[in-house]
């Protein structure tokens, strides 16, 4: 059974979202273009609500407001960001401090309306700011949703780390997540450490944790740790951050350095371009009886070896697959990591042992051979139902007949946050993808538009594009 036991809250029945078609969609200006096109703003989630208890809980400015949803770095005047709205006051020495300040190359470049971080040699290409760090924490949920909890690694099933290091932490949305997984286990003094090139974190202490930041660049190594210091290593979504090829051997000998023998090494990826998943039987082969189940209830699929999937028929993300592989090429960067982590386990597969995966593909829509059953229409007669059904046991059948699908509220939920995540990423890279594209601000809207209208107003996943996902465990020795 999985070690994913978080108890997590039922969607409010107001994000359930059965009849009456997709969310709103409101004009807002475009980053890239210089007109407007239709943004989804409403965001139709299974567990938003969790992220702004999140938010409530977290510490707060003098005029009210959660400092996670301000300007992170306001908060440290040592990273060189001063707020334009910030007084020079009338005490001289305030006024010379602030100008020193002032004088410090700033952390961050507004480019495109986003806040980017000011380094060219940094290969990111992702925002940082306010809108990213939501969307961030929406494919955290959504993750944390698909594994049934924070954690996947059979080994803390019964059990709880003494010291945690999240890497790449970003607002510190998992580390809080998993603080209150070993809480409500009776383990509330697990020590948290998060480490980012950016200080977004709020002071999550204030909420109760046992938790530190570390301000740190992965691009120089070692990590600034001892060894053996830790029982547990979490790295999620890293292949936006870390280029393919030596650094990420490097920082991967990094983290079986800090782990303490018997610790836990734990990945999890999206895959950044997608793929149609093609009608297959319910079972399928190289994946547990407990994720056959768990993917049943949910709606999702589980990824194994054999399962089939294509090309998206849909144009627009067939655009989006191309000027996305081209953008990250660039950057050398990988748009599948999904397939790429788990070679990059088994590499170090001498002093990580006890490995093992769960990957899932989570449909972006209800789809045609769903509503038809798997496999499409079956056969009218229970002759040919016979027939097509000795064919299966005899390992013949292309696809299994089974009973058609109508999706209960919550997995119509979690498709449109899957579906949301999709869009808020392409929202994250669009001047990337505008340039990539080749297109004018005028054609771009205009493509843009199509493009959001398709997937939302006209069901252009019904086809069974899918968003990939997957975790990677391993026992340091």
């Amino acid at each position: 059974m999985s070690s994913c036991a978080l108890v997590l809250p039922s969607p409010p029945a107001l994000l359930r979202e059965t009849e009456g078609g997709p969310p709103p969609l409101l004009p807002t200006t475009s980053s890239a273009g210089n007109g407007s096109h239709p943004r989804p703003e409403r965001i139709t989630v299974i567990a938003c609500y969790r992220f702004m208890t999140y938010v409530d809980r977290s510490p707060r400015n003098p005029a009210g407001q959660p400092l996670i949803v301000n300007d992170f770095a306001r908060k440290n005047a040592s990273t060189g960001f001063v707020s334009s709205t910030t007084s020079l006051g009338t005490s001289s020495t305030y006024a010379r401090t602030t100008t020193s300040i002032e004088r410090q190359p700033s952390p961050y470049v507004m480019r495109h309306g986003r806040r980017y971080l000011n380094d060219p040699s940094l290969h990111y290409p992702l925002p940082c700011d306010v809108a990213e760090i939501h969307r961030q924490n929406l494919r955290t949920v959504l993750l944390t949703e698909v594994f049934g909890g924070p954690l996947c690694a059979p080994a803390l099933a019964k059990t709880a780390p003494k010291k945690v290091l999240e890497i790449a932490c970003g607002s510190g949305f998992w580390s809080s997540l998993c603080h209150d997984y070993f809480a409500s286990r009776g383990f509330p003094d697990v020590a948290f450490t998060g480490l980012d090139i950016a200080p977004l974190a709020p002071d999550l202490g204030a909420s109760g944790m046992n938790w530190s930041f570390v301000q740190h660049d992965l691009r120089r190594l070692p990590l600034p740790f001892r060894d053996d210091e830790f029982d547990l290593v979490f790295v999620k979504d890293m292949s936006l951050v870390v280029t393919a090829g030596d650094l990420q051997d490097q920082l991967m000998d990094d983290y079986l350095r800090v782990l303490r023998p018997g610790g836990i090494l734990e990945a999890w990826e999206c895959d950044h371009t997608l793929r149609s998943l093609v009608p297959h039987p319910v079972t399928t082969t190289g994946v547990s009886k407990t994720d056959q189940q768990r993917a049943q209830r949910l709606g999702v699929y589980p990824l194994g070896p054999s399962t089939p999937c294509t090309t998206p028929p849909n144009d627009f993300l067939q655009d989006y697959n191309a000027w996305l592989r081209e953008t990250l090429a660039a950057r050398h960067l990988t748009p599948t990591p999904c397939a790429a982590m788990g070679s990059l386990m088994l590499q170090e597969a001498e002093d990580l042992v006890d490995q093992g995966s769960r990957r899932f593909a989570i449909l972006l829509s209800d789809v045609k051979w769903e509503r038809e059953g798997v496999g499409g229409r079956q056969p009218a007669n229970s002759a040919s139902k016979r027939r097509q059904s000795r064919s299966h046991a005899s390992g013949n059948a292309k696809y299994a007949p089974t009973e058609k699908r109508t999706l209960k509220p919550d997995q119509v939920a979690l498709r449109r946050t899957a579906l949301l995540a999709v869009v808020q990423m392409m929202e994250s890279l669009e001047p990337l993808l505008k340039e990539a594209s080749g297109k004018g601000p005028d054609e771009w809207d205009r493509w843009w538009s199509g493009m959001m209208e398709d997937l939302f107003a006209k069901k252009g996943t019904a086809s069974g594009e899918c968003l990939e996902v997957g975790a990677w465990w391993g026992r340091m020795l």
